[in-house]
């Protein structure tokens, strides 16, 4: 059940987020509000793009938009020559699952319709995502196999039960009980059993693309991660671990650690393969 506390909470942190975003960004060729299968979408263009990444942002299904993870965007953008197209998809308490999945799908069955505004961006395509964000990215290459031709999962938010998170670690950015405060606000009563919600629960990882998965040593998520990975190596994915050591849970889209740029040139030669 949803609480006033909750919600009271949920309030605080957007805002404090919102206030976060509005520091320097890079410059990018172009960037451009668009709207994909009706929903909001911001495509991030630099010059002769390589490829199309469609990305996913974090936040727990609760937190994060297209602004909290605008200078992302733009770095990754700029770092990997491959257009980004950063998705703005309904989010908890208001709007629990299934709606950040069908916002998610309505962007791929628009991928599909070769929409005017990606005309002239030829070249593979790929689908990634950050914590909540590598959920609902995995979950859509699973419904669309074929669709992509790779995969970015950073530590990739899965597992409902909570049962396969690293308890040994001190001290954790977000804690077993803060994911399970997240999962509260996203499922509502819906069925954890169901793949939509958990890709993690899949049965068969077959046919995804080429994958790069990226978890922190310090996150309880890593664990979970090393799980999906293992899976999808044993059912014939191509699928490439990254560990970085020293942080935690969020390092990748934030600049004030060691390991973010490391991690950033790790996805641009991933993406060139």
């Amino acid at each position: 059940m949803v609480t006033d506390e909750d919600l009271a909470e949920v309030a605080q942190t957007r805002a404090s987020m919102a206030a976060e975003a509005e520091g320097p960004r890079e410059e990018v060729r172009r960037v451009t509000d668009v709207t994909a299968g009706g929903v909001p979408c911001r495509l991030y263009e630099p010059d002769a793009a390589a490829g199309l990444l469609v990305f996913l942002h974090g936040g727990g299904f609760v937190f994060g938009d297209l602004d909290t993870h605008d200078a992302h965007c733009r770095k990754v953008a700029n770092a990997t020559g491959w257009a980004v197209l950063a998705v703005h998809y309904r989010r908890a308490p208001e709007h629990p699952y299934p709606a950040a999945v069908q916002d998610a799908e309505a962007v791929a069955v628009w991928l599909v319709t070769e929409p005017d505004e990606l005309a002239l961006l030829p070249g593979p395509r790929g689908v990634s995502g950050d914590s909540a964000g590598g959920n609902l990215a995995l979950g859509v290459a699973l419904r669309h196999r074929g669709l992509f031709d790779v995969q970015v999962l950073v530590y990739p938010f899965l597992d409902s039960s909570c049962e396969s998170y690293d308890r040994t670690i001190s001290e954790p950015d977000f804690g077993v009980d803060d994911l399970a405060w997240f999962w509260k606000l996203y499922v509502q009563g819906a069925d954890t059993t169901d793949v939509d919600l958990d890709p993690l629960r899949s049965p068969d990882f077959a046919g995804l693309p080429r994958t790069l998965v990226q978890l922190a040593a310090l996150d309880v998520l890593s664990t979970s991660g090393r799980h999906l990975a293992d899976r999808m190596a044993a059912d014939g994915v191509s699928v490439q671990v990254e560990t970085y050591p020293g942080v935690g849970h969020g390092f990748w889209r934030h600049d004030d650690n060691e390991q973010h740029d490391p991690a950033l040139a790790a996805l641009a030669a991933f993406l060139v393969g």
